[in-house]
């Protein structure tokens, strides 16, 4: 027998060497990781998180105002308030401008306000005559897939 078909036979060689080194690494970089030295009675400052959407504060975001030109639009949540900025330059130099603000807190009161056609009413109207048509109501005069028809929200049957 060759002493190349004794090598392989035998598992020993450079190949097997090589593979029990990257082996020995990987555990100690994995242990490295699970360890993390450093990490005592304190733990270490990181990187904030990024907000999620909803979140309380102040959020600012870029956006087109027309087609050359762009501002600096500000919401904060907390107070219920919308404002805009628009970047003019003017001799030369960029400057801001507040464009609009606004509280957006009692339009969620609003029913119908400046709206496209169709509005809310036009709509129950359809809404009406389509029940109407397909008697597809229900005991509680909802259609089955209409807000409150599931049967939590069913109301009981009047006596």
């Amino acid at each position: 027998m060759s002493e190349y078909q004794h090598t392989i036979r035998s598992g020993t060689g450079p190949s097997q060497t090589a593979l029990w080194v990257i082996a020995i690494l990987l555990a100690s970089v994995a242990t490295a990781l699970w360890v993390r030295p450093g990490d005592g009675p304190l733990p270490t400052a990181l990187a904030q998180g990024q907000a999620l959407a909803g979140a309380r504060g102040i959020f600012a975001f870029t956006g087109p105002l027309s087609r050359d030109q762009y501002g600096l639009f500000m919401l904060d949540v907390d107070q219920g308030t919308l404002w805009c900025y628009a970047f003019e330059t003017a001799g030369g130099t960029s400057k801001l401008r507040l464009v609009a603000a606004r509280t957006w807190i009692y339009d969620r009161y609003l029913q119908d306000f400046n709206c496209a056609a169709p509005d809310f009413r036009m709509v129950q109207q359809l809404v009406s005559q389509q029940r109407a048509q397909t008697g597809s109501e229900g005991a509680s005069g909802r259609p089955a897939d209409a807000p409150g028809s599931s049967p939590r929200d069913a109301t009981p049957p009047e006596k």
